[in-house]
């Protein structure tokens, strides 16, 4: 009798051709006289029971071991993933239950001396048979990946009973929308792919997972969970040197079509308001800026831009120029400026959309909000003069008092209330 099997490296079929073989060994059993009619079920049932019990053993048998999946960890950074990463890995910093080790795939970047240093559990991916090795003995796959859906897919092969649990940072093809289309987002596809090859993605805000549902990714056989990013305030016990005399007018961030980070200036030289406006983010490294190149030109008795930058010193002298910042924009997953905006009590003008009205939400009093027009640019305009102009009439001193109260809207994000929610979620995967 032979037996013309087709073995292959997809997870289903390895999985049949492994129920085959076990269900063969046990009719063989029978055949040969060691086990009778009668038992054969029951062997089989204790067999799967088994193995069920081995695969609890291994996941619950000390710590709970996260691989977390990323292609940037500082100082490799191309956008606030980064931080999510660094805060992630720190959230379960000496934790008795779970171990995140940090999986970095050196596709496209090569893994700095500094990092093995700083994570020394850190595991490479530096070739597809790397793969096997980093994640054979991990319960829970992180993943931060969208670029590198192979990779998604031959976890997936080599370990069909591992989870991965995807982090939605932003949703690609809503990127794809509101950044009037990019060489950078028109690869939103494969994060669809990859929404499809994982069990469960985390949205970061409710917001998000209203668009995912409008995309109709709901339909896919993946759950979803809606967890907000975490944020560790820097200064519950420092209050730092903000001048609010100051009506100078900031914008930090990245510059791309859908944060508006033009509104700020704009706003100030149509409807001639004196006073100054500094821009801190712009990207002239690649392919320069034709446009902040032309802005800086038509607005420099008012506008100064401050190319992008990880040097720390040049962020901080930033924000002790400015005395209002700006949160502008039409999608925006979640909001770590606003954040960070609360954090220095700096007063903040902030656009009532996504991820920052859900930040904001218990301490609306206490901030400066515009209606958000998605559609009509010129209304978009309109409606944050509006506000700006409200918030130049409020006095230095309720500024002050208003700042204090809104760092409460951090209570809610600090790591040890976020990490409680993940938990929730490991528990949920390993039962």
């Amino acid at each position: 009798m032979f037996l013309n099997i087709s073995f292959t490296n997809n997870a289903i079929t390895q999985e049949i051709v492994r129920i085959f073989f076990m269900i063969l060994q046990i009719i063989v059993s029978y055949i040969i006289g060691e086990i009778g009619y009668e038992h054969i079920v029951k062997h089989f049932v204790l067999a799967v029971v088994n193995e069920e019990e081995q695969k609890k053993e291994k996941k619950i048998n000390g710590k709970i071991k996260v691989g977390l999946l990323t292609n940037e960890i500082p100082p490799i950074v191309y956008g606030g993933v980064a931080t999510w990463i660094v805060n992630f890995i720190k959230m379960f910093e000496d934790d008795d239950k779970i171990e995140v080790i940090p999986i970095f795939l050196a596709y496209n970047d090569k893994l700095p001396s500094e990092c093995l240093m700083k994570y020394p559990n850190i595991r490479i991916i530096e070739k597809e048979d790397d793969i096997r090795v980093c994640f054979e003995d991990i319960n829970i796959c992180v993943n931060n990946l969208w670029i590198a859906l192979e990779t998604i897919e031959k976890i997936k092969e080599l370990f069909p009973e591992l989870d991965i649990v995807s982090v939605c940072h932003s949703l690609i093809r809503m990127e794809n929308i509101t950044n009037l289309g990019s060489c950078y987002t028109n690869n939103f596809n494969q994060q669809e792919i990859t929404f499809q090859s994982s069990d469960y993605v985390v949205l970061i805000s409710k917001a998000e997972e209203e668009y995912y549902n409008q995309f109709g990714y709901n339909l896919f056989d993946t759950e979803t969970k809606v967890i907000y990013n975490s944020y560790q305030p820097k200064y519950d016990k420092e209050e730092l040197d903000i001048n609010y005399d100051s009506n100078t007018l900031g914008y930090i961030g990245r510059h791309v079509p859908r944060k508006r980070p033009e509104l700020p200036i704009v706003s100030v030289n149509k409807n001639n308001i004196d006073i100054n406006v500094i821009n801190m983010g712009v990207d002239y490294d690649k392919y320069d800026n034709e446009y902040w190149r032309k802005l800086e030109k038509e607005y420099k008795e008012s506008l100064k831009i401050i190319p992008f930058t990880v040097d720390k010193d040049v962020k901080e002298k930033y924000w002790k120029e400015i005395g209002i910042n700006c949160i502008t924009g039409i999608y925006e997953p979640f909001g770590y400026t606003i954040c960070e905006s609360l954090d220095r009590r700096v007063p903040v003008i902030v656009s009532n959309i996504d991820g920052p009205k859900e930040i904001i939400e218990e301490v609306m009093e206490n901030v400066y909000t515009y209606e958000v027009d998605v559609d009509n640019y010129q209304n978009d305009i309109n409606n944050f003069t509006e506000t700006l102009k409200k918030t130049l009439q409020i006095s230095p001193e309720v500024r002050r008092k208003n700042a204090e109260v809104a760092r409460k809207a951090l209570d809610r994000l600090r790591p040890e209330n976020i990490k409680k929610d993940w938990i929730n979620l490991f528990v949920e995967i390993i039962n």
